[in-house]
């Protein structure tokens, strides 16, 4: 099955025009003849190949359009399997461009499949589902419908479906920022192709992985993907891919302060896509020059540039890029000195932001905002938004260090498995080995049995210091270096393992979330030595105050988690209390006889059906209120 493309590339969608199903039972061919019935199921089948098989997931749009039109017109009248197989492909046609009548469509589409029990019918329909979801209401909401089509699948043999939704769910968390999660979907995309019997690497995931690098800020890395796709693609002469990863490139160029570079990379992604008709890519290409022009102080070129591209969504009556268009839109104007009109677009373009949760556009809005309200000689107002321009970069940027932390602990773990994978295999040889020259030396057994036990006992050695070893990098992997808690990696595991505990025996649950208050500043002034101090000493002190079964990690920066198993948020409320106080009571004489630190805890409870990332959000929610209303307090 070719990938449904997500919200943020823009293109699918519109007017229902429900098709009638109720064909012939055969097919005229040339000359007048009718193709029978049985040959009629053939062709079906074998489309329907091309639409959910391998060949599908690098197919062009219009190839694939064409499979979808030729199963419409093939499909046998009366067979209710065959249609449901059908609608469950059909409902991600390009065909659909009203969202809300496509939701309607794939709705009908996922009952029918519920009906007949078939699972992969039934997948895709959820998977066409969670489009127009995000279409209709933002990127966030289809997070949840992804969820469901992985557990849907996780013990099906549909591995290349899995595969492809895992693709899908990483490309909706990278655009999100959750780069390291986005990842590790994105790896177990990779193992699903193979499980599925695709030993190739996959056009589109590549594209996706080099997308969450660049990201990330990793420019290097992402770069070195991008120009290998292009060479790739070029000897392919697979266009639309192509310019997508022009475009790509010219962002990466951008978000690196190379706007020439930019520049001529999204004139390459028009020229390419205007001549082999991909309208969706010329459009996105042009939004991408657009900000450019504007980097490089050409407001009126970047205004006329904007005029096509709009022209070109109304045409392709697409609406996915409205809030882009605002934005840059009001920068060209700002440039101009039209700070009213500008304010207007940025006006206009902020709910849109709002609803899709991209925190990046919404503080580069504050941003811009703000500098037009200061040169209309609005002060107070435009103080109002520079604060909520620093206060929402503070956050992307602690985000974005946590990110590129989680990518250093994703690219270890993965070193790590291949190391494992490696010793493994060459266990396997050896044990091969020794298959090989018992045989061969069958007449001299007695020999060959001491051969054998001290080969055993070199392999029993061998596999004693593996798993030491094994056991040493799971250790440091679970435990924090500088502290001595638990890891990231550690404290998630145990959050997992206690709401299996809590939803097993309906037992409550509670989580803090821990912040030390205004550390950067500890920093700034002692240095990071005596930051480090102050952690390993808070921790340590933490660590004294709660009971042997809560334990504690360290997420990033001064941020800790406690996990309080069999704990209801009232006695949660009163270990918060007994830290708060701890911490006051701290002393850091070697540093400073001065320096006293507090916390700020966010508290959250599990409720039944809650995921670890929901725990923890709410944590997160009522820690950032706490610092909101004063710091050095406790809120739930």
């Amino acid at each position: 099955m070719r990938r449904h493309q997500n919200p943020w590339k823009a293109v699918l969608l519109a007017a229902l025009c429900a098709w009638p199903f109720a064909t012939p039972a055969s097919v005229p061919l040339r000359g007048g003849a009718v193709e029978p019935a049985a040959t009629r199921e053939a062709a079906f089948d074998e489309t329907f190949q091309k639409v959910v098989g391998p060949t599908s997931m690098e197919a062009s749009s219009v190839a694939y359009e064409g499979y979808l039109e030729r199963l419409q017109a093939l499909l046998p009248a009366g067979d209710q399997a065959r249609e449901v197989r059908l609608r469950s492909v059909y409902c991600g046609s390009r065909i659909w461009r009203e969202p809300k009548r496509g939701l309607a469509y794939s709705d009908d589409a996922l009952k029918r499949a519920r009906d007949l029990h078939d699972v992969a019918s039934e997948a895709r329909a959820m998977l066409c589902r969670a489009d127009y979801i995000m279409l209709i209401s933002g990127n966030q909401r289809g997070l949840p419908e992804y969820d469901k089509v992985v557990t849907l699948l996780a013990d099906s043999p549909e591995q290349q479906l899995l595969a492809e939704t895992l693709e899908m769910r990483g490309d909706t968390l990278s655009l999100l920022g959750e780069q390291a999660r986005a990842m590790i979907d994105f790896q177990r995309s990779r193992a699903a192709y193979r499980a599925a019997g695709i030993d190739h690497e996959i056009e589109p995931l590549m594209f996706s992985i080099a997308v969450g690098y660049r990201r990330v800020g990793d420019f290097v890395q992402a770069e070195r993907y991008f120009t290998s796709a292009i060479s790739r693609l070029q000897d392919q002469q697979n266009w639309e891919t192509l310019a997508t990863n022009y475009i790509q490139l010219g962002f990466l160029h951008a978000e690196s302060g190379a706007p020439d570079k930019a520049q001529a990379a999204f004139l390459q992604a028009i020229h390419i896509a205007s001549k082999h008709v991909d309208p969706n890519s010329v459009n996105s290409a042009r939004l991408g020059l657009a900000s450019t022009q504007i980097t490089l102080g050409e407001p009126d070129t970047a205004l006329d540039t904007l005029a096509q591209a709009r022209a070109g969504f109304i045409k392709e009556k697409n609406t996915s890029s409205n809030d882009m268009l605002l934005i840059l839109t009001g920068q060209a104007l700002a440039r101009q000195g039209e700070h009213a009109a500008a304010l207007a677009h940025y006006e206009m373009a902020l709910p849109l932001v709002k609803r899709n949760g991209n925190d990046r556009y919404l503080a580069e809005i504050y941003k811009l905002r703000a500098a037009s309200q200061e040169a209309l000689g609005h002060a107070d107002t435009a103080l109002e938004d520079y604060k909520r321009y620093t206060d929402l970069q503070m956050k992307l940027q602690g985000k974005m260090r946590l990110e590129q932390s989680r990518m250093l602990e994703y690219e270890y773990e993965i070193r790590r498995r291949d190391f494992e994978n490696r010793q493994l295999r060459a266990d396997a040889q050896a044990k091969e080995l020794q298959v090989v020259a018992l045989e061969q030396a069958r007449h001299w057994q007695a020999l060959s049995l001491v051969l054998a036990a001290l080969f055993v006992a070199l392999l029993s050695s061998l596999a004693l210091r593996q798993w030491k070893k094994s056991r040493r990098l799971r250790s440091l992997t679970m435990t924090d270096p500088l502290t001595n808690v638990g890891s990231r990696i550690g404290i998630e595991h145990e959050a997992e393992q206690a709401i299996a505990m809590s939803t097993r025996t309906d037992t409550p649950l509670s989580l803090l979330m821990l912040d030390l208050d205004h550390f950067k500043a500890i920093n700034d002034r002692y240095g990071h030595a005596a930051g480090d101090r102050v952690l390993r000493e808070t921790a340590a002190t933490w660590h004294a105050q709660l009971r042997g079964r809560d334990p504690l990690g360290r997420i990033g920066g001064e941020e800790f988690v406690v996990v309080c198993p069999d704990t209801a948020l009232e006695q949660a409320l009163l270990v918060a209390s007994r830290l708060r106080e701890a911490t006051h009571a701290l002393r850091f004489d070697n540093i400073d006889p001065a320096l006293q630190v507090s916390v700020s805890i966010g508290a959250a409870s599990h409720k039944q059906g809650e995921t670890r990332e929901d725990l923890f959000a709410n944590a997160d929610a009522a820690l950032y209120r706490a610092k909101q209303r004063g710091r050095d307090r406790t809120e739930t």
